[in-house]
């Protein structure tokens, strides 16, 4: 058995928009999925001390084809004082870095309605605009090969979704 790889992003869409947009691309594949829903401890700052506490999660755990076994959950939490950084959690067999977990990751992107690694102004100025968490987040979704200079959206997509049968 392959040992599953976790990749987090950091996104601005919410997590229900999130996990919608992976559950048209794998209707799109043909795959059956089951919902799952938990909880999970973050971390807030306040002041000067961490506040461990609970965040509410949502998900998708893929039932059957090459993915067998993938999970993906979306959460919010709250850093600072105010304002909600939203996080999706890839864990597929095979990873990330190539092949169909990558070409997942790729329909999932164009799949949501707005450009997962930019922010608007109002949202910067909620959360905070010192935070690394945008420079961290452009910095990934271009490791995955998307153009993070690029403001047209949606982009066109390099890669082919969904699999045909003999990739699946």
């Amino acid at each position: 058995m392959v040992r599953p790889e976790s990749l987090d992003l950091e996104v601005s869409v919410s997590p229900i928009a999130a996990i919608r947009a992976v559950r048209s691309a794998i209707e799109a594949a043909g795959w059956s999925m089951r919902r799952h829903e938990g909880a999970r401890m973050v971390d807030r700052f306040a002041i000067i001390m961490p506040m461990t506490q609970a965040t509410r999660t949502i998900g998708l755990e893929i039932l059957d084809g090459p993915l067998h076994g993938g999970l993906i959950t979306a959460w919010s939490e709250t850093r600072g004082s105010t304002g909600e950084v939203h996080q999706v959690s890839w864990l597929l067999p095979g990873g990330t870095d190539a092949g169909l977990g990558l070409d997942l990751i790729h329909a999932w992107v164009h799949a949501l309605p707005r450009i997962p690694w930019k922010w608007t102004f109002g949202e910067r100025s909620t959360v905070g605009f010192l935070l690394p968490t945008w420079r961290k987040s452009k910095r990934a979704f271009g490791a995955l090969g998307f153009d993070v200079r690029s403001k047209t959206w949606p982009q066109a997509s390099t890669r082919v979704w969904p699999p045909t049968v003999e990739e699946a």
